[in-house]
């Protein structure tokens, strides 16, 4: 975790300050758009930096609790860094004294340590304007991990809102409790998956539990969709293609001795490639269509959600760069991160941009994973974090 670099060792001087924001933001955590008392936090932090114009609020991000600050220096291009802001409906069961305050809700995915580690990055960029001509955008978004009633995460009102339209590059970082410190998983190309929700309905007439041959029964056409629904990545799309289709929830029936009338499902698809993407919702169609042929009959909705991470290979090569001067020794994973979801998709579909996972996680692993209860991070990893995007950014602007 050593490094000699003038960039770490300012983050290094700044630990103390990272690790009372993260505990303080880990203490009060707030769900998807409601992160007020966060935005409110955030916004005061960058004010008490005069070289940072600080917009909030709906009408200068685009979201209510959107928070944006801009360092310009110069003439020359524009680059944002990004962090997200909110948290998860989980309760926490760690030990730390900086537990969550707030019941039920978590900060278990790490949002707490990207927002401090870009108050960090905007703090040493500030005192750093002599090295670089340009502007540098410091995105501090609402909302990435749920929607809203339109069906939309915080992103793209960030985008629709007209903040992208200069930026030239984007980059973005996220913690990895599968690593230790140290490790870096960073990818060219489609890194996290195209996230897709389904929601169905399979109507039969329903009866009586004891005369099911008098009647049309839904949960036995279910039967038939399960397999035909597993069917279409194990045995219709190419191996080759990273893909899967999960059913999460069914829901039928109240009594013992009655066939319902309808069964409800829903479930998620992913996938990297745009054609795959496709090819999964045309055969989940075709997969329920099998209730027709039993009589009865089905409602399908597939919801459109965030677009495959795809990381911008300059953009790439610019991380790998930074990382590969300022820490020398770490080890640099060159492999997708899985087919979770990320909204910094929408951005990265709309600018050359890059996320790379910061090892961040401890030896014993056990319900410390993302989204789980015990998830915590080794606080070591915040000027760490801070470097790599301070460094990113004066490259890409040299």
């Amino acid at each position: 975790m050593h490094s000699e670099h003038a960039i770490f060792k300012k983050a290094e001087s700044i630990f103390s300050q990272l690790s009372e924001w993260r505990r303080y933001l880990h203490r009060y955590p707030e769900l998807s758009f409601n992160e007020n008392n966060t935005a409110s936090f955030v916004a005061k932090q960058l004010r008490d930096i005069p070289e940072i114009n600080v917009l909030v609020g709906k009408e200068e991000t685009g979201l209510e609790t959107g928070v944006v600050g801009i360092l310009k220096k110069g003439e020359g291009p524009v680059v944002a860094l990004r962090a997200d802001m909110d948290a998860l409906p989980i309760t926490e069961e760690t030990e730390a004294v900086y537990q969550s305050e707030h019941k039920g809700v978590m900060h278990a995915c790490g949002h707490d340590a990207h927002t401090t580690i870009l108050l960090g990055a905007a703090h040493v960029l500030s005192e750093r304007e002599s090295t670089f001509s340009g502007t540098i955008k410091f995105i501090f978004q609402p909302a990435e991990e749920a929607t809203d009633d339109t069906g939309s995460s915080g992103a793209p009102y960030f985008i629709n809102h007209g903040l992208l339209d200069d930026v030239s590059v984007a980059f973005a970082l996220h913690m990895d409790p599968e690593f230790t410190p140290g490790h870096i998983r960073l990818h060219e190309g489609p890194s996290m998956a195209n996230v897709d929700t389904f929601q169905a309905v399979i109507k039969g007439t329903g009866g009586h539990g004891a005369y099911p041959h008098l009647g049309t029964d839904p949960v036995w056409m279910l039967s038939f969709v399960i397999q035909a629904v597993q069917g279409i990545t194990s045995r219709r799309t190419s191996p080759l293609d990273p893909a899967v289709i999960s059913i999460g929830e069914i829901r039928a029936g109240s009594s013992t001795n009655v066939i319902p009338e309808e069964v409800k499902i829903q479930g998620t698809l992913r996938s990297y490639d745009k054609q795959t993407r496709i090819h999964l919702e045309r055969e989940l169609h075709q997969a329920f269509s099998i209730v027709e042929s039993m009589g009865g009959s089905y409602k399908l909705e597939v919801e459109k959600g965030e677009p495959a991470l795809n990381n911008d290979k300059k953009s790439v090569q610019i991380l790998e760069s930074t990382i590969e001067e300022i820490f020398p020794n770490f080890y640099i994973k060159h492999e997708p991160y899985g087919l979770g979801g990320e909204d910094f998709g929408y951005i990265a579909d709309r600018v050359p941009a890059a996320m790379l996972f910061l090892g961040a996680g401890f030896t014993d692993k056990s319900n410390k994973g993302l989204h789980m209860p015990g998830f915590d991070i080794q606080e070591n990893i915040l000027p760490v974090g801070v470097s790599i995007l301070v460094g990113s950014a004066i490259r890409y602007l040299q």
